[in-house]
């Protein structure tokens, strides 16, 4: 009996937990704010349990596409950018390569990053909730695992850690505009076969 009870109880807490959660109708970066207008966020577009515990595996010389997703309502005068890691004691370009959808190698900017551009000018720009695909391709050479991220890799901890503890921490700020990585879904692990 007492075991129900608690299991009931525990429920009741975690459904009102996710209420609190997902009512965002007033926070802070919402549409009604004109201060937050020109904040973004990015992450991965699976959540996982909030552990960062997503997984991807990859067969030599295959591709697997890894979804990520941009939080923006409405359009404007500008486009935006937000940056992703990779990183892993395999080698970039001889054991694995970050492509685009045709194929082609992608290559770091000068801090380490790809560039990921988001179309926010486009009149069809409308959704709050933007994908894209990262392409991961797999090179026929060592197996193992490669996280990909959207922190740099400076920024993690030995445990695996952000270093920084806000919800949400910065991934691009400009004069324009600041691109946020969020913290529960900031990496995935690739294994390669």
């Amino acid at each position: 009996m007492k075991s129900n009870i608690f299991k009931l109880m525990s429920l009741v807490c975690l459904l009102c937990g996710g209420m609190m959660l997902t009512a965002c109708d007033n926070d802070d970066w919402g549409n009604d704010n004109a201060e937050k207008m020109n904040e973004f966020f990015f992450g991965f577009q699976d959540w996982g349990t909030l552990k960062n515990d997503v997984t991807f595996s990859v067969n030599q010389g295959g591709t697997v596409e890894i979804p990520v997703q941009f939080w923006c309502s409405g359009t404007r005068s500008f486009d935006a950018e937000s940056f992703y890691y990779v990183d892993s004691k395999l080698a970039l370009g001889t054991d694995y390569q970050i492509v685009d959808t045709n194929g082609n190698p992608l290559s770091q900017n000068d801090k380490g990053a790809f560039v990921m551009k988001w179309n926010l000018t486009s009149p069809d720009a409308t959704n709050n909730h933007r994908v894209q695909n990262i392409y991961f391709k797999a090179l026929n050479g060592a197996k193992g695992d490669v996280t990909v991220m959207t922190f740099d890799p400076k920024d993690v901890d030995e445990a695996g850690k952000i270093k920084i503890s806000n919800a949400y921490t910065p991934n691009n700020i400009t004069g324009q505009y600041e691109v946020h990585a969020f913290t529960q879904n900031y990496k995935v692990k690739v294994t390669i076969k």
